[in-house]
């Protein structure tokens, strides 16, 4: 357990990392309270992750994801990462997207084209489909089906 503990707080390092690099403004101070957020608590002076048990350290990973890092968290016998599942919901989005395309009712029917979609009904950018919650998957494809019956 205290390798998975060891590990868990690794991966905050790397997400606070892209953060970083990736979201706007995003400093130490906003990690700190990210993790005070999950249960982290003060350590000498200052909120550390050491001071987190599992399921805390999880919620605080799950946070970064939500906010857009790609983790990747699957990998096969061979050290090569697992083909990811399609959900039903993604599936759906896909299906109606392409839908729509036959019915000449898309400018940009490519990849690009639909992930720009989905990053504007839910007004934040979207790299992948995967990086959409439940709720935002259920609200696009209401949209699309919206767009189909026009």
């Amino acid at each position: 357990m205290t390798d998975l503990i060891k590990h868990y707080r690794q991966l905050l390092g790397i997400a606070k990392g892209w953060a970083t690099a990736n979201l706007a403004g995003w400093c130490d101070d906003l990690h700190r309270d990210l993790l005070a957020r999950h249960g982290a608590i003060e350590i000498e002076g200052r909120v550390s992750a050491n001071s987190m048990n599992m399921p805390q350290l999880a919620a605080a990973l799950d946070d970064y994801e939500r906010r857009g890092w790609p983790r990747s968290r699957t990998f096969s016998a061979k050290g090569k990462q697992a083909p990811a599942k399609v959900t039903p919901q993604i599936s759906q989005i896909v299906k109606l997207w392409g839908n729509l395309d036959k019915a000449g009712k898309l400018n940009n029917p490519s990849r690009a084209g639909m992930l720009g979609f989905c990053g504007h009904h839910v007004k934040r950018e979207i790299t992948k489909l995967d990086d959409l919650t439940t709720g935002e998957c259920q609200s696009i494809i209401e949209a699309l089906k919206a767009w189909s019956r026009r």
